[in-house]
């Protein structure tokens, strides 16, 4: 591709090169126009010859979603959302949906072109150079462009002065500074890139990102061994491992070698919840403080899970069988009551904005008498909940003794 543009592309990076200028408004524009055109070019026969493209798409709610791009047709890129199943292995396949559906080519982001459109397999250095153009154009993050152009002057040297002068020009480093080949994390496909960055730069940014891999595992390693302490839950730990594994996985074996044992340490927790689960839901319901204690069993295991506590504390307020004894609300068992209260409490600290669970800790401050705090709580709901069944519910109580 773009076999024709070595002139222009002597031109795009010369040194003289400068901002705003006839070479940047008019030849830099003309190559990153011409790569587009052909790119265009590029997926239509890519799809012609069964080779579909796979890349993401906006969906409109700040995410991506992954596609297959199956056609071009009347200018539109027909394509079908790739849904994501895994094995029993854990090996993951991505098949199209039946669905087709149809995007204009603005609506694909330079973000996810640049890992759809092949760069480092991709021999024809003007037309790497040509896309990395059109990224620094055309996208709001200039560091795309850089990774592209990073890829070239790794490989061809006799390049290399000339792209160090064009990066510079383009993020505003000043042409004196030495550049070095570093790392800049993409979030979002969860790898580094290697980009051109001011050797100082590079350096300071390979010295904290020892720091960060060594308190970015600390914190949930701390968080699995005081299970007492914790405000994570045993998914959000194992979330935060995994994340540390992706990002610095390959930086200290020992750590990498730890933060796996932990993820396996986790996965045995979670069947082990699992099980208690399982029994306390084949437990007749006319046994909620046995199936109380099962859960409770799980609980300590995943102390900070809003699912066990949700239904610990039901259990356990089921056991102690509030009821309305002619205008008194009052229950059986005291002492169910008074920990259903504490587990709902604790479920609340996660989820603030819940009011099932705030008109149930009404209910069990009303049955051990602490009137007070009932009200509050019942005064809560009526007056910020949208559930007109819960605001109801509320009031009625809050009429009793």
């Amino acid at each position: 591709m773009l076999k024709t543009i070595p002139l222009l592309l002597a031109l795009a990076i010369a040194s003289p090169l400068a901002a705003g200028g006839l070479v940047e408004k008019v030849f830099l524009r003309k190559i990153a126009d011409d790569w587009h055109a052909q790119f265009r070019a590029w997926v239509s026969d890519e799809c012609a010859a069964g080779r579909c493209p796979e890349t993401h798409f906006p969906d409109g709610a700040g995410g991506a979603r992954p596609y297959r791009i199956l056609d071009v047709k009347n200018d539109l890129l027909v394509a079908a959302e790739l849904v994501e199943t895994t094995d029993g292995k854990g090996n993951v396949t991505r098949t199209p949906a039946g669905e087709r559906v149809q995007f204009k080519w603005e609506q694909w982001l330079p973000q996810y072109m640049a890992v759809t459109y092949p760069v480092r397999s991709n021999q024809d250095n003007p037309d790497v150079i040509a896309f990395a153009c059109w990224l620094y154009l055309n996208a709001p993050d200039p560091m795309l462009g850089n990774r592209v152009l990073t890829v070239v002057y790794e490989r061809e040297e006799a390049l290399r002065e000339d792209i160090a002068e064009f990066v510079c020009e383009h993020h505003g480093w000043a042409l004196k500074d030495k550049l070095a080949v570093g790392e800049d994390w993409d979030g979002e496909f969860m790898t580094w890139r290697r980009v051109l960055l001011p050797k100082k730069e590079a350096e300071q940014r390979e010295k904290q990102r020892k720091v960060e891999a060594k308190e970015g595992l600390n914190g949930p390693l701390a968080q699995y061994a005081a299970p007492d302490k914790r405000t994570m839950t045993l998914d959000e730990i194992a979330f935060a491992l995994r994340q540390w594994l992706a990002k610095f996985g390959d930086s200290d074996a020992k750590q990498k070698t730890e933060a796996e044992k932990t993820l396996q340490r986790i996965a045995d927790d979670l069947k082990k919840i699992a099980t208690y689960v399982e029994l306390a839901a084949n437990t007749p319901d006319t046994q909620p403080e046995t199936q109380a204690k099962l859960i409770e069993d799980a609980l300590k295991l995943d102390p900070c899970s809003a699912e066990l506590l949700a239904r610990a504390a039901d259990a356990w307020r089921r056991h102690a069988n509030p009821e309305v004894v002619g205008a008194e609300f009052k229950c059986t068992q005291e002492h169910s009551a008074r920990r259903a209260l504490e587990l709902y409490q604790r479920w609340l600290l996660r989820e603030p904005d819940n009011f099932k669970v705030l008109i149930n800790i009404g209910v069990c401050h009303h049955v051990i008498g602490e009137c007070d705090a009932a009200r509050k709580a019942y005064k809560r709901v009526i007056e910020e909940s949208s559930d007109d069944t819960l605001v109801k519910r509320a009031r009625e109580y809050d009429k009793l003794r």
